[in-house]
């Protein structure tokens, strides 16, 4: 996961310098962005969630697998 959110900076990067060179790609770029933003939000959450299942609360986990049943 995060080789490709570094891949998609990687990328956005690029394409912000060859947007400074013309404007063509603006629409292009606040997809991209968008997509960033996307996967920096999901990142966030997956992170916050494994670090409290490997610090041990379990709590939440557990209760989210008895919606489950």
């Amino acid at each position: 996961m995060k080789k490709q959110f570094n891949r998609m900076k990687q990328l956005a990067n690029q394409t912000v310098g060859r947007a400074e060179k013309t404007e063509v790609l603006s629409d292009d770029l606040l997809q991209i962005e968008r997509r960033l933003e996307t996967v920096r939000l999901i990142s966030h959450n997956v992170h916050k969630k494994m670090i409290s299942c490997l610090q041990g609360h379990v709590s939440t986990a557990n209760s989210s697998f008895k919606l489950l049943d």
